[in-house]
């Protein structure tokens, strides 16, 4: 490189130097995103951008570090954004505030499911159960529980867990329906692979 070059560019750095220091004022706060901020939260909920409800909820989060309820909502904002990975950070972070965050438990058992490809493995099967025994009358986590069972063969054990998810529920509860569909299922299933007389 050629020395003028080199000076050259020495006066430009300069130049630019100053120039940040006269106009960009560096030594000012971060006021506008503070700003910014300030003004997304006095907004209504319903007028907001899925940009600008994140940053409302990450600033929540951050003035109510442990409460569950923020870290969820920023997990399904995430999901809905089809941000799987980020939503089960999120959720997660929900749980190591709230262990029996029954929202969060399910929201991330989904998620699970989501990322596994629509498989419901074990690790979500968990999530959906410890859901159902904490609340049972979280009907849809009970019955996703028992599907690695269910679809592993064991149809005994994955018909037993569903009879005690249905238990609680009143005779004229439609998701019976549910289980006598299941039941029929599992019923034909064995009788399948029962070997002929």
């Amino acid at each position: 490189m050629k020395h003028a070059t080199l000076i050259w560019m020495g006066v430009a750095v300069l130049l630019a130097g100053g120039a940040y220091l006269l106009k960009g004022q560096p030594l000012l706060a971060d006021q506008p995103y503070a700003e910014r901020e300030a003004e997304i939260a006095s907004r209504p909920a319903e007028d907001l951008s899925p940009g600008e409800m994140l940053a409302r909820l990450q600033r929540t989060a951050r003035e109510r570090p442990d409460e569950a309820e923020p870290q969820y909502y920023i997990g399904v904002l995430l999901r809905a954004q089809g941000r799987t990975d980020d939503a089960l950070r999120a959720f997660q972070s929900a749980l190591r505030r709230d262990s029996e965050h029954i929202p969060a438990l399910i929201a991330l058992a989904d998620a699970v499911v989501t990322r596994d490809g629509g498989t419901i493995t074990e690790p979500a099967a968990r999530l959906y159960d410890r859901a159902w025994r904490l609340d049972n009358s979280q009907t849809r986590a009970g019955i996703l529980a028992a599907m690695p069972a269910y679809l592993a063969g064991d149809l005994e054990a994955a018909q037993a867990h569903w009879e005690r998810v249905f238990a609680d529920l009143p005779e004229d509860d439609p998701r019976r329906a549910m289980l006598n569909a299941m039941r029929a299922e599992a019923d034909a299933a064995r009788a399948a692979q029962e070997p002929a007389d």
